[in-house]
């Protein structure tokens, strides 16, 4: 083989396998690139799913309705809840918003996002995670003055779970069926009354002619 030709033929490989190479790199950029785009994507999905879903689902959630059918309340009006839980407040009427009255010692929450007299409108939403054992008391501040108020009670057990006095329809019994007992004692002791009131003043009008008609 001629020099020329040899120069000529390893010139084509260098070339191919630079080229090879070239292209080569080019799809490993394209590749990395996409990558971290899927990337940014799931970090986008993460935050907003915290932000509507509960904290991320790691401890009980609760549900607060802001203006319901338009009243201006807040529904439920007050919340009794265990460090952890996640309160999420729901738009279903406009111009409202959460705003925090007291909270207590050491606790972070400064209620939904802007300014004072920022207000949202239906279909928005709002979540907080509560740590700090207190109460929180808030209120709507463009219908404060409607009575448009709220409160949370953080603490470390439920009423419902502990002891303490409780009013009847508290106890899980509908209050129809202590009427029945109640009923059922008075009808007992009318009974007794009534069975005593006859031994002992209800002789029959003839006891005393049976003797003197032999």
């Amino acid at each position: 083989m001629k020099r020329r030709d040899f120069l000529r033929a390893t010139g084509g490989s260098g070339a191919a396998v630079a080229l090879g190479s070239g292209a080569a790199a080019g799809q490993q950029e394209t590749g990395t690139a996409t990558g971290t785009s899927s990337g940014t994507g799931t970090s986008a999905g993460t935050g907003t799913g915290t932000d509507t879903g509960g904290g991320g689902g790691s401890g009980p959630t609760k549900e607060v309705s802001v203006g319901p059918g338009g009243s201006l309340v807040f529904d439920p009006e007050t919340l009794e809840v265990t460090p952890g839980t996640t309160v999420t407040w729901v738009w279903e009427s406009d111009n409202h918003n959460v705003a925090p009255e007291s909270t207590p010692e050491g606790a972070n929450w400064s209620g939904s996002d802007g300014a004072p007299n920022t207000t949202y409108n239906t279909g928005h939403e709002y979540s907080h995670t509560f740590e700090t054992l207190g109460t929180y008391e808030y209120v709507c501040t463009p219908h404060a003055s409607a009575g448009m108020v709220g409160s949370i009670e953080v603490v470390e057990t439920l009423s419902s779970g502990g002891g303490g006095e409780k009013e009847l329809h508290d106890l899980g019994v509908p209050i129809q069926a202590h009427w029945v007992g109640v009923a059922t004692i008075l009808m007992l002791f009318v009974t007794f009354v009534f069975t005593f009131y006859t031994l002992k003043y209800g002789e029959s009008p003839n006891t005393g002619n049976t003797g003197g008609g032999e």
